[in-house]
Order: C-alpha cells, then structure tokens, then sequence
C-alpha cells in the first residue's frame, strides 16, 4: 500500500504535536502543578496517530 506524501506528513505532524504536548506537562507534573495520575504517552505516540488515522465517520 503506497501512501502521499502528504498523508506521511500529516502524520509526522501529529505524531510530532503529541510530543510536544507532552513534554510541556512534564515540568507542571513534576512541581505538582498537576495533581492527578499522569501516564505520558512519549515514544508511543505513533500508535495513536496511526488508529486514529484508520478511524472513519462511522467509527465510535
């Protein structure tokens, strides 16, 4: 299966505001600006870019 450029694009950019978003809740959890369970995502974040990637209108 080939996929578009941009479609490859799309996906490195989600994969890649994942990232970011997690690592700008890093500092707050660690001075307890956060108090509630945090479970980061790093490094898994292709996972999630990919299902949702695969979801349709349909999907729920």
């Amino acid at each position: 299966m080939k996929y578009s450029k941009e479609f490859l694009q799309q996906l490195y950019r989600t994969m890649v505001r994942i990232r970011l978003c997690e690592e700008s809740l890093v500092e707050p959890i660690l001075k307890g600006e956060i108090r509630c369970p945090c479970h980061l995502y790093t490094g898994e974040e292709a996972i999630a870019t990919g299902v949702c990637a695969a979801l349709s209108e349909r999907d729920y």
